[in-house]
Formats: structure tokens, C-alpha cells, sequence
């Protein structure tokens, strides 16, 4: 076992919360798992409202956040009562257009009960491809935080086929941070972090807390997502690890089912960073 993953113990509070408030501008994405309530099929309200509350944190103290959320297809597709990993496209699409309303109401909800608007931005893979369109939805994220509203980032499932669609948020957050040059994206999950093995598997896995480079060997740790309600999975969330730290960003994963996840990552709670080279860093623009 490489150096490293000897040191797979708990995060001083220190380290993680110097990680967070030295961010002028930070990406939190958000999985389908957490936000839509696979028995009910309808936004986790109560839980989106903590999340809220942790942002509103973030501006007061005058940094930026980007949510990228997931979830439109799960609770769209909950209205017909079926799995959304069954979905032809067209019925992905239908429960994509009919959950983003939902989706979006609830985030509208609780962020004008702090005073801020939202501003809706769907992306497909092809926005981030072009130049042109890239510059455009840059623009657009940039100008939305300039008026004093939080944008809300999600993929365009109602008009992304398979060669235009990311299939996963996690890739989708990763590629807005480098767009938006954020200096930290956070990956709220229904696990801890980055494990050895499975821990549902193996309970004496142990939790990786910080990675350095992304290794064969870190990379054989990745499992399958748990989740009907998630496309994603930490194979996808390494993927996402590797775009950010090319750009410079820092990554952290952390168990989001916890009450003010990010105030728990702040306070040193379980989760893994992905620390970017120092050169990557000095390379931003």
C-alpha cells in the first residue's frame, strides 16, 4: 500500500475548513439520491432547506456558490411510477421536463425565503464543447452571481441524446468549475468519501482522505452506484476529480445525508479532498 493511503484518518477541522474559506468561488453539486425522496417522489425540503441555509453562509461571507443538481429525471419519473433506469429516451426526456419545474420551485423556494433569486441554466455536453457557447453560459453564470441571484446548473435531459448528454452530474459540476475557474467543487454524496474497498462489502474498508494524483491503484477502489436514482457512481466521481484538478480546482466528497452538510465538511466531517499540483494551480486563469 502506497504512503499516501496510510494516512486514511480523520481530516483535522483545520484542513478543512481552510480549504473552504480560502474559495472565492466554490461549485457544490448535488446528487439525485439526496434531493428527491425515492418512497414519496418529491424534493427532500426540509434537507434542501439546511443545504440552503449552508450557502447563504457562503455569500454572507462573501464567497460565490454554483449549484449543479441533479435529480429532474428521479422525480419526474416518480410521477409514473417506474424506475427512471428503465426510461426509454422520450420518456427520460418527459420526466426530465416535468421534474425540473418541481426541482426548480422547491430550490426558488427556499432561496427567496433568504432573499436571493435563481437563475435556471440547462447544459448539455455540446454547451461546454463549443467555444462560443462555453463563453456564452461562462457569461451567463458570471452575470447571474452579479445580480445577487445563485445559479442552478443541471443537464438538458430534454433535449441531450446519448452523444450530447454527460449521463452524470458529477462530470457536468467538474466541467463548470473549470469553466467558472471556482477553486473548490464539492460533491455531496450518500457516502463518506473515497473507501479502500466497499464498505458494505468490507467493513474494515477505510476511508481515503486526501488523494494527490489519481492512480491505478485509486482508481480500482471505485465500486458501482448503490442508487436507482443515481447515474453516477465514485467511478464517475474520480472522473470529475481528474477534469478539476487539471484545471487547478480542488475536489472534496462528502456524505451529504447529514443535517448543514457543508457546515459538517467545514467542521473536518468524514470526506476525501482531491488537491490539485501545485503548477495546475498556478496555471489557472
Amino acid at each position: 500500500m502506497s504512503s499516501h493511503l496510510a494516512q486514511q484518518h480523520s481530516v483535522p477541522a483545520i484542513t478543512s475548513a481552510v480549504q473552504l474559506l480560502s474559495a472565492r468561488r466554490l461549485i457544490v453539486k448535488i446528487g439525485s439520491a439526496l434531493i428527491a425522496d425515492a418512497e414519496t417522489g418529491e424534493v427532500r425540503g426540509p434537507w434542501l432547506e439546511m443545504v440552503i441555509e449552508d450557502v447563504v453562509r457562503f455569500f454572507a461571507r462573501g464567497q460565490q456558490v454554483i449549484i449543479v443538481t441533479s435529480g429532474a429525471v428521479a422525480l419526474g419519473s416518480c410521477r409514473f411510477n417506474y424506475s427512471d433506469r428503465s426510461l426509454r429516451i422520450q420518456e427520460k426526456q418527459t420526466a426530465a421536463a416535468i421534474g425540473q419545474v418541481q426541482l426548480m420551485l422547491s430550490y426558488e423556494k427556499s432561496l427567496k425565503r433568504h432573499g436571493f433569486g435563481l437563475g435556471q441554466v440547462l447544459l448539455t455536453r455540446s454547451d461546454i464543447d463549443d467555444q462560443h457557447r462555453r463563453l456564452n453560459a461562462r457569461s451567463t453564470l458570471q452575470q447571474i452571481l452579479e445580480v445577487g441571484a445563485v445559479p442552478v446548473v443541471n443537464e438538458n435531459d430534454t433535449t441531450a441524446t446519448a452523444e450530447t448528454c454527460f449521463g452524470d452530474n458529477d462530470r457536468l459540476a467538474a466541467q463548470v468549475a473549470q469553466m467558472v475557474n471556482a477553486e473548490v467543487l464539492i460533491l455531496l454524496s450518500n457516502v463518506d468519501g473515497l473507501f479502500t474497498e466497499d464498505p458494505h462489502d468490507n467493513p474494515l474498508a477505510r476511508l481515503v482522505t486526501e488523494v494527490r494524483c489519481i492512480t491505478p491503484a485509486i482508481e480500482a477502489m471505485a465500486g458501482h452506484s448503490a442508487s436507482r436514482h443515481s447515474s453516477g457512481g465514485m467511478v464517475t466521481k474520480l472522473m470529475a476529480a481528474r477534469i478539476a484538478m487539471d484545471a487547478g480546482c480542488k475536489m472534496v466528497i462528502a456524505n451529504g445525508n447529514k443535517p448543514y452538510p457543508l457546515t459538517a465538511i467545514e467542521n473536518g466531517g468524514p470526506s476525501t479532498w482531491f488537491l490539485p499540483r501545485a503548477k495546475d494551480r498556478a496555471t489557472r486563469d
